[in-house]
């Protein structure tokens, strides 16, 4: 991306000086006084700037790099920094409260007691001026990042690349991490409570004395250990072994009317899941009738129902991350609240689908050795007929259509 310039020619104490015009025109602009001007730093190459305190709420600097600046206090509150390079950048008290920070690059970034209240994080990739261009990242990146002591209350971490950071004693209570990479995050004495963290990656997280209670744990990635050292809820071993749970089909009533080679082919699934591919096989079937089933809550990762029928069927709350419902009949089917990044839809009926709240974007692929492949999966509905589908709640800026 071709970045704009303050002016490459000037020193930086007259870059300070030249910011320090926006900034003054900002504060004039936020009292509505004569002479304000909304301040507007969008793709300007600020690294390393200085802006220590400075007043910001509600600016624009969407595309701004600001790698290793130093915005220590710096308030930023209801600010849209779409896209913004801000790696090494000193965030230390910063105010991001409903701040937009999609797609960011956060890496190795200091926000130790940052206010991100109601901060929405997730990815975000937009075209920029020219075809060849994009602002932003499909999945935001934090990974390494300080956020020990910070206060996000119902932030928004969908999706985020968290791993390797550290939020001790962090307030993340209501958060929504689901689908995000915390491998190896410290999470100790962090404050958990009712957050989504439902199909996150928390291998080698650090759990001792964080707060779970009431937190969403279906599907998660974390070791019995790990999770003993937190507070949680009676019922926490059993939301992250539901994959286990689900293996025992003929006792399952919604499983017994199946065609047996629907339940072989999801018990094979279930140890496909449940061992990481080292047993049994993934489950792929075609063109079946499978109109009313009751699958909610059910982990259905990466299971392939290419062209099947699934009219009226129950998927509500469901994990169908990096399924195939290529061309599948979903007419009036539920699916709110479903896990559905890096889902395909491709030339799917999803008329009169009820699709609120669903949780949709970008899933980073990993390797049979655990590690990333660089590569990522979009929820994908091109072609797919989307006539009357609720999408309540659902961001479907990030759905392929």
């Amino acid at each position: 991306m071709v970045s704009r310039s303050i002016d490459q020619h000037l020193l930086e104490e007259d870059a300070q000086k030249f910011m320090g015009t926006f900034l003054a025109e900002h504060k004039k602009w936020l009292q509505r006084k004569p002479g304000g001007k909304q301040c507007d730093l969008s793709r300007l190459d600020l690294a390393g700037i200085n802006l220590k305190n400075a007043l910001l709420p509600r600016a624009v600097l969407v595309g701004t790099g600001l790698q290793n600046a130093q915005m220590e206090g710096a308030d930023l509150s209801e600010s849209d920094l779409f896209g913004a390079k801000l790696q090494g950048a000193n965030l230390k008290h910063a105010k991001l409260k409903r701040t937009i920070m999609r797609g960011v690059n956060l890496k190795n970034a200091d926000l130790s007691h940052a206010d991100l209240e109601d901060a929405d994080f997730r990815g975000g990739l937009v075209l920029g001026e020219s075809p060849d261009e994009t602002i932003g990242m499909e999945q935001s990146d934090l990974s390494a990042c300080l956020m020990d002591f910070a206060r996000g209350q119902r932030a928004k971490f969908s999706n985020v690349d968290l791993s390797g950071a550290s939020l001790r004693d962090a307030n993340l209570k209501g958060a929504e991490l689901f689908g995000s990479d915390l491998s190896g995050v410290d999470l100790t004495g962090a404050n958990l409570e009712d957050a989504d963290l439902s199909d996150t990656r928390l291998t080698d997280a650090k759990l001792e004395r964080t707060i779970l209670k009431g937190a969403r744990l279906a599907n998660s990635m974390v070791s019995e250990d790990a999770l003993a050292r937190a507070e949680t809820d009676s019922n926490a071993f059993d939301e992250i072994n539901n994959v286990k749970l689900s293996i025992d089909l003929n006792t399952t009533g919604d499983f017994k009317s199946l065609p047996q080679e629907l339940r072989i082919a999801l018990a094979q699934h279930f140890e496909w899941l449940q061992s990481n591919g080292e047993r049994g096989s993934r489950a792929i079937i075609k063109s079946m009738s499978l109109r009313k089933l009751k699958l909610r809550r059910q982990n259905l990762t990466g299971v392939s129902l290419y062209s099947c029928d699934l009219s009226d069927a129950d998927l509500s709350f469901a994990n169908l991350v990096l399924a195939d419902l290529e061309k599948c009949n979903l007419m009036n089917a539920t699916l709110s609240g479903a896990l559905m990044f890096g889902t395909n839809l491709k030339g799917a009926f999803l008329s009169g689908a009820d699709m609120s709240n669903a949780h949709v974007g970008a899933m980073p692929i990993f390797g049979a050795d655990g590690k990333r492949t660089g590569k990522v999966r979009k929820t994908d509905m091109t072609a797919a007929n989307l006539n009357n589908v609720k999408f309540d709640g659902v961001d479907t800026d990030n759905i392929m259509k």
